[in-house]
C-alpha cells in the first residue's frame, strides 16, 4: 500500500470541507479527499449565457463565514429585496406578500382560508423566538423541539390547509410535517413567509452557489484530490491514518490532524472506533430528498413572474419552481431568457427518484406549462437531478444529541452542516471555518 504523510487531511470538499481547507491552507500542509469526481457537494449550478440554474441548494443567507467569503473574493450578490413568493393553487396564482390577495382571490371554500390563516398565524408568532436568547423564546423553542411540525395542523379540518403545509415542508427541507420537529419547520418556512428584505444577505451569488466554491477550488489546486473515497479514518498515537482509495488503487495517508466534513451516515461509517454517544448523535440526523429539473427559458419582454423569487405549487408532481433570475431583474432593461428549477422534496420525491428520466421530465414540464403557460415552446433541454441526500433535519427530542458532534475526537474534528443551530450553507461554512482554527490552535498555530 502507497503511504504519504500530511499535517492536515480534510474529508469531502463540500462547503464545509473545502472552506476549512483554505483556512487551514495559508498555516499548515492540508489534502483534501473527495470521493466524486467534483467539488461543491450539494452546491451544484448549471450556466447559460447570463442566467444559472442551482440545481443543488438553492440560496445564501445569514452572516458570518459565507458571507465574508462571497465579499473577499469579490462576488456579486444579486439581491432578492422587493421579490416575493406566489402562490399557484387550483388553476390561479397569488402573490403571497399581499394577504388580501392571498386570501380572498385564491380560489379555495372559506375552510380552506380558515385552515390557512390558522397555519400562517402559528408560523409568523412562533417566528421570532427563533433567534432570541430570553429565557421566555428558550422555553418557547424547546416546545417546537419536543412537537412534529404537523401540531401546526391541530384543529384544522381543511384538505387543503394541509396540502399546502406538506409542500412548504418539502419545498424547504425535503421532508413531510410528520417527519421533522416543528422548530425547524418554522425556521425555515418563516424566512419565507416574512419580507426577503428583513432576512440579512437572503439572495444568490452571481452566477450561482458554485461561484464560491469554483474560486476555493481553484485556490487549493492541486491539494484536491478527487474520485478518492475514504475507507477508514483512524487515531493513530498523536495523529490519524486514513486509508482509501485513489480509482482502484489502495493508499493510507498519515496525519497529524483530519477533518471530517462528510455526511452523517458516511462518518458514522468511516471511523470505526467511534464512542456511542457521537454514534447515537450522527443517527438522530435524518435527510431530505429532492428531485430537481432546471429549465433555461428563451422568452422576450418582461413577464408577470419576474418578480417571484419562487412559485410555491402544492398541488403539482413538485412543490415549488425557484426563478434564479429574479436576482437579475433590475430596472428597465429586461434581458431576454431566464432559468427556472423545479423543485420535488419529501414524500413527492420518494415517489419519483426511481422512475425514469423521462418520466419526471414529462411530468414536470406539463405541470410548469400549466402555471407558466406563457412559456409553451420556450423551454430548454432539462437538466435532472436527482438528490437522496440533501438538508439534514430532526424528528422531535433527536436534536438534544447534537452538542455532542461539536466536541473532536481527539485528533479528528467534525464539521459539516448539521453541526450547528440551522442546517444551511452558511453554517456548513461557519462549521467548516470553526474547525480549521481549532486544529491550528492545536497545532500551536494562530490563522
Amino acid at each position: 500500500m502507497q503511504e504519504e504523510t500530511t499535517e492536515v487531511v480534510v474529508i469531502g470538499a463540500g462547503m464545509a470541507g473545502l472552506t476549512a481547507a483554505t483556512t487551514l491552507a495559508p498555516q499548515a500542509e492540508v489534502v483534501v479527499l473527495e470521493s466524486t469526481d467534483r467539488t461543491g457537494g450539494r452546491v451544484d449550478t448549471v450556466r447559460q449565457g447570463d442566467y444559472w440554474i442551482n440545481v443543488g441548494t438553492q440560496f445564501t443567507e445569514g452572516t458570518g463565514t459565507l458571507i465574508e467569503a462571497l465579499d473577499r473574493h469579490g462576488i456579486e450578490m444579486g439581491s432578492l429585496e422587493g421579490r416575493s413568493i406566489a402562490l399557484h393553487l387550483n388553476g390561479s396564482t397569488v402573490d403571497t406578500s399581499n394577504p388580501f390577495a392571498l386570501m380572498f382571490r385564491t380560489r379555495m371554500s372559506m375552510m380552506d382560508r380558515l385552515g390557512l390563516a390558522i397555519v400562517g398565524a402559528r408560523v409568523l408568532a412562533a417566528t421570532p423566538f427563533l433567534e432570541s436568547q430570553s429565557r421566555f423564546a428558550q422555553r418557547a423553542r424547546a416546545r417546537l423541539e419536543s412537537k412534529l411540525a404537523s401540531y401546526l395542523l391541530n384543529g384544522v379540518r381543511s384538505e387543503l390547509a394541509a396540502t399546502i403545509v406538506r409542500s412548504w415542508s418539502a419545498q424547504w427541507m425535503g421532508c413531510d410535517p410528520d417527519e421533522t420537529a416543528a422548530a425547524q419547520f418554522v425556521y425555515s418556512v418563516g424566512i419565507a413567509l416574512t419580507d426577503p428584505a428583513k432576512v440579512p444577505n437572503f439572495s444568490l451569488p452571481v452566477g450561482g452557489n458554485q461561484t464560491l466554491t469554483d474560486v476555493l477550488t481553484e485556490d487549493l489546486g492541486a491539494r484536491i484530490r478527487l474520485n478518492s473515497v475514504v475507507q477508514s479514518v483512524r487515531r493513530d498515537g498523536d495523529g490519524v491514518v486514513v486509508d482509501y482509495l485513489d480509482g482502484d488503487q489502495p493508499k493510507q495517508l498519515r496525519a497529524k490532524r483530519a477533518i471530517v466534513t462528510a455526511p452523517a451516515d458516511i462518518t458514522e461509517r468511516i471511523i470505526p472506533d467511534l464512542p456511542q454517544q457521537y454514534r447515537n448523535a450522527f443517527n438522530d440526523i435524518t435527510y431530505g430528498r429532492y428531485v430537481v429539473v432546471g429549465f433555461f427559458t428563451d422568452e422576450v419582454g418582461p413577464q408577470r413572474w419576474d418578480n417571484y423569487f419562487a412559485i410555491s405549487a402544492p398541488q403539482l408532481s413538485f412543490q415549488a419552481v425557484f426563478n434564479h433570475a429574479a436576482a437579475l431583474r433590475t430596472g428597465d432593461d429586461r434581458k431576454p431568457g431566464g432559468a427556472l428549477a423545479c423543485f420535488a422534496g419529501g414524500g413527492k420525491a420518494d415517489a419519483l427518484l426511481d422512475l425514469p428520466d423521462e418520466e419526471i421530465v414529462s411530468r414536470f414540464r406539463n405541470d410548469l406549462l400549466s402555471v407558466l403557460p406563457e412559456l409553451e415552446g420556450k423551454l430548454g433541454e432539462p437538466i435532472l437531478r436527482r438528490h437522496r441526500r440533501v438538508v439534514p433535519f430532526w424528528a422531535p427530542g433527536r436534536r438534544k444529541t447534537l452538542p455532542t458532534l461539536r466536541d473532536p475526537l481527539g485528533n479528528i474534528y467534525l464539521a459539516g452542516d448539521y453541526q450547528l443551530d440551522v442546517p444551511s450553507l452558511a453554517d456548513a461554512a461557519t462549521s467548516g471555518e470553526r474547525s480549521a482554527l481549532a486544529v491550528l490552535a492545536s497545532l500551536g498555530r494562530s490563522r
